[in-house]
């Protein structure tokens, strides 16, 4: 690890759990003090952090023993709330699109969180010691206090490392001395994967492509020029990828592409499969093969390449398809129109057990298959 000795990288243990919730991923940090310990969803595609907090009184989930115990600011002596005319709430409010949230008998900021698969939060904005793995201890960390949470998960909440000042990640980031996280998110739940937020190991092996902001949303995009499987180039006019840039989302599952370019990898794929004795799914939306003997051989599957700026992202059989079911293997590629219409994401199956790094000093993305 190259790292300065006097501000050194911060680092975690990542690990996966589908009692909590699945094709999530979840790392440990504690609020407050004493500090109460919260297992918290790892999300690239969001900014503001939040917790289920033990004043929840409109909408609120069962939390699970193993998350941690539910937040309570009122027994920390170093929580505050964040005041209605602070910068953090203006630009909260301005970058969530809240036209206005305030309690203005105490003074205190409200939030409101919606995602794209229609979950949210809403609570108060607050502001206390954030203590990581490391030990290390972050005085006035901004975070939403949810109070009103509509949350498929039994986790403790989520963790943004979206690009706004007010993100986990550059609020960590401020204490190292280089601008940049990197994780690892294991495939099964017998490893455990790791997250890095600083400097990170230099690695010969990495494979790298454009950084870039995505339009006005706080996210992180690469750009993807082209498609094959097996070898072959999708018959798809190329202006179509470049039409529309990709989110790299830890929170997603699935990787979502364009209509047009759907239809064209579902139709190499299902050519190549039928040619080996597989029966394409009903389902026109899920590329899924089912074994005419009986039992699926993983080493029938295509491979799948991403051609991105200077490099291409070459996706192992297990990242391109998983098993949705016995004997059924499905892609992991889905339509946007599945998702978010006109928005395409990189989800986590595609790139998992990848070392992925997002160097936001150089503006560049890295990757390397099969780091854990």
């Amino acid at each position: 690890m190259i790292q300065p000795a006097n501000i050194p990288a911060d680092s975690s243990t990542v690990i996966g759990d589908d009692s909590m919730r699945k094709n999530k991923y979840f790392m440990g940090i504690s609020l407050g003090t004493p500090p109460v310990f919260n297992l918290v969803t790892i999300d690239t595609g969001s900014t503001l952090s939040w917790v289920q907090c033990k004043n929840c009184q409109i909408k609120c989930y069962d939390q699970a023993a193993k998350a941690g115990q539910i937040f309570n600011p009122y027994n920390s002596s170093t929580y505050s709330k964040v005041g209605c005319s602070t910068e953090a709430c203006n630009g909260m409010h301005m970058d969530l699109a809240v036209e206005y949230g305030c309690v203005e008998e105490d003074d205190t900021c409200i939030y409101s969180l919606r995602y794209g698969s229609g979950e949210y939060s809403v609570g108060y904005l607050g502001k206390d010691r954030l203590t990581l793995a490391s030990n290390r201890s972050i005085d006035n960390f901004i975070f939403g206090c949810g109070e009103d949470n509509l949350y498929n998960g039994v986790n403790a909440g989520i963790i943004g490392f979206g690009t706004k000042s007010y993100s986990f990640f550059n609020q960590v980031c401020q204490q190292t001395d280089y601008t940049a996280f990197s994780y690892c998110f294991p495939r099964d739940h017998e490893n455990e994967g790791s997250l890095t937020i600083g400097p990170y190991a230099r690695d010969i092996n990495l494979m790298w492509t454009k950084l870039i902001y995505y339009n006005h949303k706080p996210a992180y995009a690469i750009q993807q020029l082209d498609m094959m499987v097996n070898g072959i180039r999708l018959e798809i006019d190329p202006y179509i990828y470049i039409s529309k840039m990709t989110i790299v989302d830890s929170g997603t599952a699935d990787t979502y592409i364009l209509s047009p370019v759907f239809d064209a990898l579902d139709k190499a794929m299902t050519k190549e499969m039928q040619a080996k004795g597989y029966t394409r799914g009903w389902d026109e939306r899920r590329i899924c093969f089912i074994s005419n003997s009986g039992s699926a051989n993983w080493n029938d599957f295509p491979t799948v390449e991403m051609k991105l700026i200077r490099s291409t992202l070459k996706l192992p059989v297990e990242n391109a398809f998983y098993e949705s079911s016995n004997n059924v293997i499905c892609s992991t590629f889905l339509p946007d129109d599945a998702g978010v219409r006109g928005v395409r994401m990189l989800g986590n199956r595609a790139v998992r057990s990848f070392k992925l790094v997002f160097d936001i000093q150089a503006m560049n993305f890295g990757f390397k298959a099969r780091a854990c």
